[in-house]
């Protein structure tokens, strides 16, 4: 077990929701999960959590800690045709095949989520890229499901011109990490192309922020100095 992580999530948790001006009475772990490595990955609690209004809230939640997706727009430099950047991948919780953009979760108390963002858009994709190419999509992290769970995602979006062989190359590539038993399909695709195929929020909301921004480039705003 990796000490250094065990801990950094449900205490992550404890800071924000201190922040939120609530009491936290007691924390109970209900269940730990670990990677092979050792690093923490999830854990369940029950809690007792009073509100500032006075009443508890609901007594158990579930700890993933903070996760990452990028939305990458590829430009061909030889004719100027753009795909985003995507990934294909079976999902336990439906099991089906999910059109996704690259992400990852922030397991480390000293990982930066602009640098989470660059591993694993290579280690997804195979693009490689800088954190300095990365812009924030959204000003502060978004909240996937509050009523149980911590996890809040930060949004990145990147624009890479390519030769038109590596541009081309990018489709249908192979990618993932066999470790963690990735299997992932590299695609590209218009927003029109995939956009029926989503059956993901996080992928929708990632188009539909990139498209926001490129309507309105003030929303776009780089990635803060790493830690």
């Amino acid at each position: 077990m990796n000490q250094s992580t065990r801990l950094f999530k449900v205490d992550q948790w404890r800071r924000n929701v201190s922040r939120a001006g609530c009491m936290i009475n007691t924390v109970s772990f209900l269940k730990e999960i670990f990677r092979k490595n050792g690093d923490h990955l999830f854990s369940l609690l029950d809690v007792d959590v009073e509100a500032p209004e006075g009443y508890r809230l609901p007594h158990i939640v579930f700890i993933r800690g903070h996760a990452v997706v990028v939305v990458p727009l590829l430009v061909n430099r030889d004719n100027g045709e753009e795909r985003f950047l995507m990934v294909r991948q079976r999902r336990i919780g439906n099991g089906r095949s999910c059109l996704e953009f690259p992400a990852g979760m922030i397991d480390r108390p000293d990982d930066d989520p602009a640098d989470v963002a660059v591993r694993e858009l290579f280690e997804e994709t195979g693009l490689g890229s800088i954190r300095e190419e990365l812009v924030r999509l959204a000003a502060q992290p978004l909240y996937s499901s509050a009523g149980a769970s911590d996890e809040a995602v930060f949004f990145f979006g990147c624009v890479k011109q390519l030769p038109g062989d590596e541009f081309t190359a990018f489709h249908h590539r192979a990618g993932g990490n066999d470790a963690e038993n990735e299997h992932i399909a590299v695609d590209l695709l218009t927003r029109e192309e995939a956009e029926p195929q989503l059956t993901s929020i996080q992928a929708r909301l990632g188009l539909y922020l990139f498209e926001s921004y490129r309507g309105n480039k003030m929303l776009f705003v780089p990635p803060p100095p790493p830690h």
